[in-house]
């Protein structure tokens, strides 16, 4: 029977009625118990590392959840993450940068409704969980609804269907039908050949910036003038900046002088960037704007940080 270890980080899942609204407050071992089908599954310990509502998750609430995972990395077969539907999508991406050569399941989850709520789709989404841990899967998932999505390809696109989490440019790893997963591929992210590592070191002054029509760019001067070092720009289409009479190119030629990275993505959320099509890409490109590719704004603004912070990396 696999062991599975259980990291307890808060979020809906775990929430009971307060004066103020729902308040995370259940522990792993009760989130269990209120699964039965788990019984015989595996064996499961519990931690529970943090109790937040997932919009107060900040980087370094990455770094626990990494430490955690690398301190128990040899002791368990798997890894289940219960986190809030807010921010999942970052926190799963983030992991997916900072770990290296999993070889294990390492599965996000979390629910849209308490799972002492009548009606909730938590009990599913822990149950979906545990089994993905337990399975084939190596690396740095996200289980939630109907599908088993890669860590670098999550997105939530729903505040309060169950069908929360969409896999974007990617197929999805699995789907699930009548508590049965049905694979397309066993390969989460974080599977690289090298040797199982966590790299904790983040650049923290990393900043999305939606354009939009008419917006000036001196808005960026406020990034450079707090010394960010890396500027992600969400724009229109397939990406790049306006160039006409709202002229972006010069603040993006003052940022990357000053040794601050450009990305840019799109606000669109299939199909990505491709900054050879338009002036507004191409230009923005020969300045030394970099584009997103096809990443979500999620996976490239963590990947952005780890990239940033590699110099002062650290392996635990």
């Amino acid at each position: 029977m696999k062991k599975i270890l259980m990291l307890g980080t808060g979020g809906t899942i775990a929430c009971v009625p307060s004066e103020n609204g729902l308040i995370p407050a259940l522990d792993g071992k009760t989130l269990v118990k209120m699964v039965p089908a788990l019984d015989g599954l595996c064996q499961i310990d519990y931690k529970q590392i943090l109790n937040l509502d997932s919009s107060n998750i900040t980087p370094t609430h990455w770094k626990i959840i990494a430490k955690a995972l690398a301190l128990d990395y040899n002791n368990y077969d798997g890894f289940v993450i219960t986190h809030g539907t807010d921010t999942m999508a970052y926190s799963a991406a983030a992991l997916s940068w900072m770990v290296k050569g999993c070889k294990k399941p390492v599965v996000f989850t979390g629910a849209q409704l308490p799972i002492e709520a009548e009606g909730t789709d938590a009990k599913g989404n822990v149950y979906h969980a545990f089994l993905a841990a337990t399975s084939n899967l190596q690396g740095v998932a996200l289980v939630f609804g109907r599908f088993v999505i890669h860590g670098l390809h999550a997105k939530k696109m729903c505040s309060e269907n169950f069908d929360g989490f969409y896999s974007i440019n990617r197929e999805h790893l699995a789907t699930i039908d009548k508590h049965t997963l049905n694979w397309n591929s066993y390969e989460g992210a974080g599977t690289s050949g090298e040797t199982f590592s966590v790299g904790t070191k983040l650049e923290e002054k990393v900043a999305v910036v939606k354009v939009t029509p008419g917006l000036p760019p001196d808005i960026l001067n406020y990034y450079l003038d707090r010394g960010y070092k890396g500027v992600i720009l969400e724009s229109f289409g397939a990406g790049g900046v306006p160039n006409d009479e709202n002229n972006w190119l010069p603040m993006v030629a003052k940022l990357i002088a000053n040794g601050v990275r450009v990305l840019c993505a799109t606000q669109c959320i299939y199909d990505g960037v491709n900054l050879s099509v338009y002036p507004i890409g191409t230009l923005a490109k020969k300045l030394g704007a970099e584009s997103a590719g096809t990443l979500t704004i999620e996976a490239a603004l963590t990947k952005l940080m780890k990239e940033l912070g590699k110099q002062r990396n650290t392996c635990l």
